[in-house]
């Protein structure tokens, strides 16, 4: 049996990590796979009369581009899931 076609999408990482966020910027660079980084920055009065009290919280997306066939985008899928899950982000270590 044959796979044939053509895969195209996006994944997303979710974080509230900065420094995770760079391990992972510099993990796809090294990989030449194309992303964004999306950044929500929330902040909430906890005392309208004290604004020095605010809290303020980011959570980080990085929307990784993926396509390409079967064959290719399957390996790189399995990898970004097996580093998301606690395999660690160092560009030069292969989780295959």
């Amino acid at each position: 049996m044959e796979m044939t076609g053509w895969l195209s999408g996006q994944v997303f990482l979710q974080t509230v990590d900065e420094k995770e966020v760079g391990a992972v910027s510099e993990f796809l660079n090294a990989r030449g796979l194309t992303f964004q980084v999306l950044t929500l920055s929330e902040r909430m009065m906890l005392d309208p009369g004290d604004p020095a009290s605010a809290v303020s919280s980011d959570r980080f997306s990085v929307a990784i581009q993926v396509a390409g066939f079967p064959q290719v985008v399957g390996p790189v899928l399995s990898d970004l899931i097996q580093r998301t899950h606690g395999g660690g982000w160092d560009p030069e270590v292969t989780n295959t």
